[in-house]
């Protein structure tokens, strides 16, 4: 097994300069215990519905939980292996040596699966998920982050996922977490010929979130898209660095972040797209947005092109910005009250994003579980 470097990251790290690593740095990782008995009862009595035609499988501090989940909607393996060691592939490592549980979803060839993996942490834990889809398979993954506990708490995910050749991917992630946890990820994807991959991501709550993130497009035509979402309050953080790798022909990317940083809270999105020379005609289009909605608030995008082949077509831009006074001051013309207002501009904002979601339950919960952040704009936009 490889060693850890002799530290975690930090702000000296190129892809960690925005990540406030302090709490991380203070948590004790250590490896998961199994809940008892009584715990799995009662989270299992605290979750939502089961999604309709989703198979439900639920991790509880890692632990893939039998009694909480569909019968047979899961296997376990080993470890997964991973790449070559180094800052960003830290907490990757970590998860590795500590975890206890490796959730394995397959899809088998020309199959189709809908699966719900309800993720719920209590005190410290690793959750792995390793992913494989076949030739021509199919599936619809949503996770969900639910803060059932007020205690501090540190989770270190992996994902890891093998999108098969013309195989379909779909993962809707949402992270929810609670306002004490710190919340650290690690992701790879890697996309064979032809497949296509649709990732959507919201991230709210946590002292912080950090998301590492690796795609790779490994076969020719292979295509992704990216649209992640991150709304900070308080002193809260939040930060992706996510890579994506063009390293056969005609692969395409489409990335799209939109951050809302209120209050004190720091909002960041490093997204670095690579084209390889041996990946002529790839396309590649980042879109990175922040909106800026408290005065003592940050919010860091940077969208980064490296290109190695004249062959190719490649979009980006950048922006961090206030509301726009004149539509905020269109709205309140209109009666609005402005807090509502205020929301309402914030919801078409990040609404950019949350239309992705292709789920209608879910979308719907989402609307509505973020009434707390913009308070009114449900009401306001159903109103206009």
């Amino acid at each position: 097994m490889s060693a850890l470097p002799a530290t975690m990251p930090t702000p000296r790290d190129e892809h960690w300069k925005y990540a406030n690593l302090r709490g991380l740095a203070r948590a004790r990782f250590e490896p998961s215990v199994s809940p008892p008995a009584e715990t799995v009862a009662r989270i299992t009595a605290a979750l939502p519905k089961p999604l309709e035609g989703f198979e439900r499988i639920v991790l509880i501090d890692g632990f893939v939980s039998s009694v909480s989940s569909t019968p047979s909607a899961f296997t376990t393996t080993s470890p997964i292996s991973i790449a070559k060691l180094n800052a960003d592939r830290y907490f990757l490592e970590l998860n590795r040596r500590l975890r206890s549980d490796t959730l394995r979803l397959a899809v088998a060839r020309h199959q189709k699966r809908s699966v719900e993996v309800v993720v719920v942490s209590l005190g410290t834990s690793h959750p792995a998920i390793e992913i494989a889809l076949a030739e021509g398979a199919e599936l619809s993954l949503i996770e969900r982050h639910l803060p059932l506990s007020a205690d501090a708490t540190v989770i270190n995910l992996v994902i890891f996922a093998v999108v098969g050749v013309h195989a379909q991917f779909e993962l809707s992630r949402i992270v929810q977490a609670s306002p004490k946890a710190q919340h650290v990820e690690t992701i790879e994807l890697r996309l064979c010929e032809g497949s296509a991959s649709k990732f959507f991501q919201l991230t709210t709550g946590a002292a912080l979130s950090r998301t590492t993130a690796f795609a790779a497009h490994d076969g020719r035509d292979s295509s992704l898209e990216w649209h992640a979402a991150a709304l900070g309050e308080g002193t809260q953080s939040h930060d992706a660095f996510v890579h994506v790798a063009h390293s056969a022909p005609s692969a395409k990317t489409l990335q799209q972040f939109r951050g809302i940083a209120a209050d004190r809270s720091r909002v960041s999105f490093t997204g670095h797209m690579r084209v390889d020379t041996n990946a002529p005609y790839a396309q590649c289009d980042q879109s990175l947005k922040c909106l800026l909605t408290g005065s003592e608030a940050e919010a860091d995008v940077r969208p980064q092109l490296e290109i190695l082949t004249d062959a190719v077509r490649a979009s980006h831009g950048a922006t961090v910005g206030k509301l726009d006074p004149d539509m905020l001051f269109y709205l309140l013309s209109r009666g609005i009250p402005e807090e509502s207002a205020s929301s309402l501009l914030k919801w078409a904002f990040v609404s950019d994003v949350l239309r992705r979601l292709s789920n209608p339950a879910i979308r719907a919960e989402i609307e509505y579980s973020l009434e707390r952040v913009l308070p009114g704009a449900v009401a306001a936009r159903s109103g206009t």
